[in-house]
């Protein structure tokens, strides 16, 4: 299986090879066609223009008309290097001038020219190569008739002859320097092709090996920053995909022992418990009643921690989809009241509700109320027996501000930071009775990011904790 450097190099090279191949093929195998059709357009367009300006003389063809234009005859002999005659319609040579005074008229392939003439006068225009007989040069001949203006009959022909030979001698110049410029273009090539697969091959592999170490479990992956375009993007996604990873792993790793001891507690309780009853206590009423009690509350613990772990789940795994309608407040904390009364007497807590001029918030109810049972339950375990529990509301701007106050111990700075994250607890007061998971104020954090609202806690000195949330208020008509 080839490296992708290899690739690169190769798809490289091959695209080098191919645009000199297309350049060997244009400027040497076609270059004699190319340049001999240009040539032979170029003089043909010229030579029309010099009948244009003969036909416009007045008269019949003669010496004296073709001697008002001897500067532009001499200038096109000269420019282009060619032989020029002039011959009227009886065949006299009217004009004649030869570049390099040779009169290859004369000299060269007379039946040929003859036959050119002939053709032209009869007011075609024609053409021809030949080769010099002696030196193997290719010449070309061409024959323009010039028309009379009013009777648009043959006054006469325009003859030009020229060499081709400096076609032949650019292309071996050409052949030759092409030679030196396909070694050095393959060598330059060559360089650059494995520069360039090098530096873009080198960061593919570097991530290629941190994706192969993520995969392993390894997640401190050491990669230095490789730019600012794509490739940079991904090793930099690659990173954050390996520390966001390392994070989920730790919680993972944290929810699995976190979740053993909260579960390994209430069971080895229930466990030790009906043992109890079952070899002590189980003929004595009250014993056994008091250790039935115990069972009861750890069971119902851990009933409360499994469906925390559910809801937590389905909460971060599916997300909240919440039924937004209007929330009576009095309703809402009269039912917390009452769901929290048993247990504020159990441990001689004061639980009072405040309810301020806030009559009706706007959010899901069911959810909003799991947000108060959470927040609630939470200052139970935090608040010592004949403390006070406050459950306060008030009106800030277009919000409903809820609080709840309880008496404590007062948290620590570093903890605050802390506090919402899943199984991260707080020093309590007592454990007994304690009804919390560790998994409640992750909960309470998720429904309310999911009704894009403010929350937050505040512990001031003294121990008094306030865990506050707002609402967007609702209207006044309430949805039953």
């Amino acid at each position: 299986m080839k490296k992708i450097g290899t690739k690169l190099w190769i798809g490289m090279m091959v695209l080098v090879v191919c645009m000199l191949l297309l350049l060997w093929l244009f400027q040497v195998v076609f270059l004699e066609k190319f340049y001999m059709s240009m040539q032979i357009n170029k003089l043909e367009s010229r030579s029309e223009q010099i009948v244009s300006n003969l036909m416009k003389q007045e008269g019949d063809l003669s010496k004296v008309q073709v001697m008002n234009m001897r500067d532009e005859l001499e200038a096109f002999v000269y420019t282009y290097n060619t032989s020029v005659q002039i011959i009227d319609a009886t065949g006299e040579i009217v004009f004649q001038m030869d570049y390099n005074n040779e009169q290859p008229f004369s000299g060269m392939n007379r039946r040929q020219n003859t036959q050119i003439l002939n053709n032209t006068l009869n007011g075609k225009k024609d053409r021809s190569l030949f080769k010099h007989p002696r030196f193997d040069i290719d010449y070309l001949t061409l024959g323009v008739p010039i028309m009379s203006m009013d009777t648009s009959q043959v006054q006469g022909a325009l003859l030009i002859m020229t060499t081709m030979a400096p076609v032949s001698d650019t292309a071996g110049i050409i052949k030759h320097q092409l030679i030196y410029i396909t070694a050095i273009l393959l060598l330059v090539a060559f360089g650059i092709a494995y520069m360039i697969s090098y530096h873009l091959s080198q960061p593919i592999m570097k991530i290629n090996r941190a994706a192969q170490e993520i995969a392993q479990g390894n997640w401190d992956i050491h990669m230095n920053k490789m730019g600012e375009d794509e490739i940079g993007q991904l090793a930099e996604t690659i990173k954050n995909m390996a520390v966001s990873l390392k994070k989920t792993d730790k919680l993972r790793k944290e929810l699995i022992g976190n979740i053993s001891h909260e579960l390994r507690t209430p069971l080895s309780l229930i466990r030790g418990y009906a043992e109890t009853i079952r070899d002590i206590s189980g003929k004595e009423q009250e014993k056994r009643e008091g250790h039935l009690e115990i069972i009861i509350d750890e069971s119902e613990r851990l009933g409360r921690l499994i469906d925390d772990i559910l809801n937590l789940s389905q909460l971060e795994v599916d997300g909240i989809k919440l039924k937004q309608e209007p929330i009576d407040i009095k309703v809402l904390f009269d039912s917390i009241k009452n769901r929290f009364m048993d247990l504020a007497q159990k441990k001689a807590i004061n639980l009072e509700v405040i309810l301020g001029d806030a009559q009706v918030g706007f959010g899901d109810y069911k959810r909003i109320e799991q947000v108060m049972i959470n927040l609630v339950g939470n200052a139970f375990n935090h608040t010592p027996s004949n403390g006070h529990i406050f459950i306060k509301t008030n009106q800030i701007k277009n919000y409903i501000n809820i609080e709840v106050i309880n008496e404590g111990v007062e948290i620590r700075e570093e903890d605050l930071e802390h506090i919402w994250d899943r199984y991260y607890k707080v020093n309590r007061v007592t454990d007994e009775n304690s009804i919390g998971s560790g998994l409640g104020l992750a909960i309470v954090k998720n429904i309310l990011h999911a009704h894009k609202v403010d929350f937050g806690v505040e512990s001031h000195k003294g121990g008094t904790t306030v865990f506050w949330f707002q609402l967007n208020r609702g209207d006044s008509s309430i949805k039953k």
